[in-house]
């Protein structure tokens, strides 16, 4: 059960500043005597009363007389139940003598719409003509709230009037005509898939809008944008860890906000989204259940419907899909005229929507939560017979052109469930996979073609289905492993490799070959991935296809230069080249460019890595080739980043990031989020970086990722040793050393360089933390051996030797340090290493310090401190800061060192860095300083906005999105977003509107 302390207890108003302001505007015009009405319209659970209440105790904060009332389904008999319910509350607080002055002696006249008074308090009710008595009592109601106004604005609410009774409508009509010139605002709220179902309403409202007393104001459901910050501040999360997540969401809700929120409840509720130490996880969701808060109201709605809108509505929910009135009435056999009154009813009742497109007029349903639910209402006997009739139907009813709808035809089929439509269910099933497999829709292109082949083989279809098995096979095959289910992949592709064995068909085997080795790969088995390489390579040379034997061998060089086997990885990728050249293969030679790049980003020189970077992009992108594109954007990524060009990192990143979003892979997610993690922890964003790390590493393990999973704990492991959770850093240490085969003997068993190094460089900086300095260094130099074996010199510049130079200073080796540093500067400036270099720099003036050259060492780590904060890598920056403050105190120079100890406290406490936090603050205890908050001081106002935060900021109150201020300032959305996040956390505000309000009233500094 959710309680108050979960973050389901309450949900934030998001995505209405728009709708506040004008709702505010209205009551500013109200409270200077210009009063009005405003009808407030919506579906279903948009939120109107949400944003009533909200407006409600704005006004009654301004001193505003708020009285609400509502109409209700089983009160429709009930006269003026509205305004009883709104205004009893107002006339008990009040006695005769005030009710008799407020309307001037006619309190009698009142007793009409407030009986539950009784005589004693308003007197009998009054007699005469009734026509008369109605006058007096609309007038003297209406003289009422203007008296009553007099004293207070008043906010009268009024809602669900499509269950109001006509003689409350008939008041509502009245007193809107009179309050023009009062201090009155009367605000009416009503679903507007009901409103025509109220005749008099109807009438009341085209009435009013047209006598100009009223207007009309639709609230519409949230933009995805919305439910994206919705989820982010009700979850504290990063954008990009839910960015998949809030797309599925709105889908699924289309923005109506009682669905998002029902819908968020039950996943937490049914533990799919869960709290681990602080980590909201379980974001990798393909699907939602109905909750049953959400059943029951849609339900509710269904009952109403005649039997033949039922029936149409039952067909309309098996199709499942937007569907033409030609189609509707092919499958119902209905007459058209009383096809077109179950419609109408159908329409009226917003189940369904109708527009007209190529096929003539369609039908939509309002909300997808409605076909669900309906179809979830006919029950599993029911539904299968409807598919059935469905299928056939729709199959006569397209006709020849059956294969261009081979996705709804292959849906029905196979729900059928009946075995003599079997052969057309696998026929449909296979070409519904195959455009989903053409449109990077993995998983859907597994569904169907799993599905299909399970038809085929369980009712022995092989000998009379015209679907090619062996082409099933292979593009089944192909789908698995694009979504990392390797095994069974693997189980496919031997099947393949069985068949082409037996056709004789050496160019397929050697094919299959391939795909054999990259799955055995990405799945860890090495030994077996080299083999398979092998055995397609000799294949190719017997087939004598030139083609197919260079994918081979560029296959097999990438595997080797991930092991570490530069040589031969070099040969097989110069050779691909070659051939690649002669045969005039622009898509091969963007491989083989990639593949290089990648290699030499690893070992340098930098310039030959970025020439053939930047050669791989221009032939990917000619040939159009996605994924080598997404790969070489990745690979310049990661040269960038070397270089500290962080500009040039961001842009790279985020075209690999789109890219594997349109090719919907989140295989490739998880490569970009590796990059993604390191640019968070680098900048600061360490919030983001775990929470980017926890929901990659759920990927790479829900996808079988053995080959990523080590990296990812590597990184993940770092910021929980920055923030001193030692504890849990140690446990993705050792599973990372583990996994990766870190302490494994040297053995000829191939190894994954890209992941024992970094484990290396975790377990060393672990020591390092727990001051196990000699450990460290042992760790770091067997990594070292390992990164000078295989020629991976950056793996040694990027965190290695700057890990092993720190543990030599604290252990006072001043030899080992400067050996260290004279290697780091070394290897950093042949790879244009910035960060590298920035740790040269600082080891050599850590060098100096201890050698008591204060005056040197100052400069030093000045410099040193300048370049990584520039890098940027602020955590590591603010660890040096404290090291120059220690000099300045050495030197006397007690305020410097107070500055510094400032800036590495605000730093710390903004990353959530603990025990660098009490380190600082014990420094500053020692020079006798008061200590700070614990809180970051440079989040209180604008004092601590960076240059581009404020530019950001005056971007925001100028009304620009997202998109328009990347554009502005030439760097990603997502950028932006999370520039905008770190703005919040540093202002205090929690929405866009907010910010602009902050921009308004505070004096920003210029940049």
């Amino acid at each position: 059960m959710l309680t108050q302390s979960t973050p389901l207890a309450s949900f934030p108003l998001v995505g209405r500043s728009e709708e506040l302001a004008s709702l505010a505007a209205r009551l500013d015009a109200a409270e200077s005597g210009r009063g009005g009405t405003l009808f407030l319209v919506g579906e279903g659970g948009v939120g109107k009363t949400r944003l009533v209440k909200t407006l409600s105790d704005r006004a009654e904060h301004r001193g505003w007389c708020v009285a609400i009332g509502r109409a209700y389904p089983v009160e429709t008999g009930v006269p003026y139940a509205p305004f009883s319910d709104a205004l009893l509350p107002i006339l008990r607080g009040l006695d005769a003598a005030a009710i008799s002055l407020l309307t001037r002696g006619g309190s009698a006249e009142l007793q009409a719409l407030f009986p539950a008074l009784g005589e004693r308090a308003l007197g009998a009710m009054p007699r005469g003509d009734p026509a008369e008595v109605k006058a007096r009592l609309l007038w003297t109601f209406t003289q009422f709230l203007s008296r009553l106004a007099a004293r207070k604005p008043l906010l009268l609410v009024l809602e669900n009037l499509q269950w109001a009774d006509a003689s409350s409508l008939e008041l509502l009509h009245f007193a809107a005509r009179q309050v023009k010139s009062d201090r009155i605002l009367l605000l009416c709220t009503y679903n507007e898939a009901e409103r025509d179902h109220n005749p008099a309403l109807r009438t009341t409202e085209q009435s009013l809008v047209a006598l100009a007393c009223a207007t009309v104001q639709r609230l519409a459901p949230l933009s995805r944008e919305a439910i994206d910050e919705l989820v982010r501040r009700v979850f504290g999360v990063e954008g990009t860890i839910t960015r998949e997540f809030t797309a599925l969401l709105y889908g699924w809700t289309r923005g109506n906000p009682f669905f998002v929120e029902e819908t968020l409840k039950a996943l937490v509720e049914s533990g799919r989204l869960h709290e681990r130490e602080g980590t909201w996880l379980g974001w990798e969701l393909e699907g939602f259940d109905l909750p049953r808060s959400v059943r029951d109201v849609v339900v509710a709605r269904i009952d109403r419907l005649s039997p033949p809108a039922r029936t149409i509505a039952n067909l309309a929910a098996v199709i499942g899909t937007r569907a033409s009135f030609d189609a509707l009435h092919s499958v119902s056999a209905l007459p058209r005229v009383d096809l077109i009154a179950a419609l109408d009813e159908l329409r009226q009742q917003r189940v369904l929507v109708e527009s007209a497109d190529s096929e003539g007029v369609v039908y939509d349903f309002a909300h997808p939560l409605l076909q669900q639910t309906v179809y979830g209402e006919l029950g599993l006997a029911r539904a299968r017979l409807l598919h059935a009739t469905v299928a056939e139907a729709l199959e006569g009813f397209y006709g020849t052109s059956g294969l261009a709808h081979a996705d709804e035809l292959a849906f029905h089929f196979a729900r059928a469930d009946a075995s003599s439509l079997a052969p057309k269910a696998a026929r449909y099933l296979t070409a519904a996979g195959r455009t989903a497999l053409s449109k990077n829709a993995a998983r859907e292109a597994v569904n169907y073609l799993a599905a299909a082949l399970e038809q085929i083989d369980r009712l022995g279809l092989a000998a009379t289905t015209d679907v090619d098995v062996d082409e099933l096979v292979d593009e089944l095959a192909r789908a698995r492993q694009r979504l990392g289910e390797y095994d069974a992949a693997i189980a496919l592709w031997m099947r393949a490799r069985a068949s082409a064995e037996r056709a004789g068909r050496r160019d397929r085997v050697a094919l299959v070959e391939r795909r054999l080795g990259i799955a055995h790969f990405w799945s860890g088995r090495y030994a077996e991935a080299l083999a398979h390489y092998d055995a397609g390579i000799d294949a190719a040379r017997e087939d004598g296809d030139d083609a197919i034997f260079a994918r081979l061998r560029l296959a097999k060089g990438l595997f080797l230069q991930e092991l570490g086997r530069l040589a031969d990885a070099t040969a097989e990728l110069e050779s691909v080249l070659r051939i690649a050249e002669r045969l005039g293969d622009a898509s091969l030679l963007a491989r083989a460019h990639r593949g290089l790049m990648t290699l030499y980003i690893f070992t340098g020189p930098v310039d030959v890595a970025r020439g053939h970077g930047e050669r791989a992009l221009e032939l990917a992108e000619a040939t159009g080739n996605t994924q080598v594109l997404w790969s070489v954007h990745l690979g310049m990524a990661h040269l960038r980043g070397l270089t500290g060009n962080a500009p040039e990192l961001e842009r790279h990143l985020a075209e690999a990031e789109r890219l594997a979003d349109e090719l919907r892979s989140p295989l490739l997610r998880v490569w970009t989020g590796e990059l993604a993690i390191q640019v968070a922890e680098g900048k600061g964003d360490w919030d983001a970086a775990v929470a980017l790390g926890e929901r990659t590493i759920a990927l790479a393990r829900t996808f079988g990722q053995t080959t990523m999973l080590p990296r990812m704990l590597v990184w993940s492991s770092m910021l929980y040793l920055g923030r001193g959770e030692y504890e849990r850093a140690k446990q993705y240490i050792d599973e990372a050393w583990t996994m990766s085969g870190a302490g494994d003997a040297p053995t000829d068993r191939p190894l994954d360089v890209h992941s024992i190094i970094p484990a290396h460089t975790a377990l060393a900086a672990y020591y390092r933390f727990m001051g196990e300095h000699e450990k460290a260094i042992d760790v770091a130099e067997a990594g070292l051996a390992i990164a000078d074996r295989t020629g991976y010199v950056v793996w040694a510049v990027h965190r290695l030797l700057p890990v092993m130079g720190e543990s030599a200073l604290l252990m006072n080796d001043l030899a080992l340090a400067q050996r260290v540093g004279a290697r780091l500067r070394r290897d950093a400036t042949r790879l244009e290493h910035r960060l590298g270099l920035a740790w040269a720099d600082a080891c050599d003036a850590l060098v100096a310090m201890i050698g008591g050259e204060h005056e040197r060492a100052v400069g030093m780590l000045r410099a040193a401190v300048d370049e990584l904060e520039s890098v940027p890598y602020v955590g590591d920056a603010a660890r040096l800061r404290r090291q120059l403050a220690r000099v300045l105190m050495q030197m006397g120079e007690r305020d410097e060192a107070m500055r510094e100890l400032r800036k590495a406290h605000d730093v710390f406490a903004r990353l959530g860095a603990v025990r660098q936090l009490d380190a600082t603050r014990e420094h500053m205890r020692e020079l006798g300083a008061r200590l700070p908050a614990r809180a970051a001081a440079a989040t209180a106002g604008a004092e601590g906005l960076t240059g581009r935060e404020v530019e950001i900021i005056r971007l925001v109150a100028a009304r620009k999105s997202n998109k328009e201020i990347a554009k502005a300032l030439g760097i990603s959305p997502r950028t932006v977003s999370t520039h905008l996040s770190n703005i919040f956390a540093k202002v205090d505000v929690s929405s866009r509107g907010e910010l602009a309000d902050f921009a308004r009233r505070t004096d920003l500094p210029s940049v």
